[in-house]
């Protein structure tokens, strides 16, 4: 074949892809992502709720606690420890800070009962 017999083929023009489809391309490993994401995370909100809540119940009997307390200490729980998303920051806390949070606690007990949970946050190095 001899090069004057051969024909220049003429560039093949890149196709656009339509909206719809840049919206799939994008949107499908977006969403592939996310929805595990979200799972995780409301998963993990559900699981310290659920571990704060049993250990607020553990106090009511042990601390003589009403419903109201209970309430007003696992709300607290929560401020302090956070709510257990993974994607949150989860600050470290001083030995100081952990004395104030047992101390807010202990107040809302009657003072047999907070001195009793003061001794035994103290005897536990703080966990709950």
């Amino acid at each position: 074949m001899s090069k004057l017999s051969r024909k220049k083929k003429a560039a093949a023009t890149p196709t656009a892809l339509a909206p719809r489809d840049k919206a799939m391309l994008i949107g499908v490993p977006i969403l592939l992502l996310a929805i595990p994401a979200l799972v995780l995370h409301f998963s993990a909100i559900h699981q310290q709720t659920a571990s704060i809540s049993k250990t607020v119940t553990k106090w009511k009997t042990t601390y003589h606690i009403n419903d109201e307390q209970a309430a007003r200490i696992q709300q607290i729980e929560i401020a302090f420890h956070g709510n257990g998303s993974p994607f949150s920051i989860k600050p470290t806390r001083s030995k100081e800070e952990k004395h104030r949070h047992h101390e807010e606690i202990s107040r809302l007990m009657s003072p047999e009962d907070g001195a009793h949970f003061m001794k035994a946050m103290e005897k536990d190095d703080g966990k709950h």
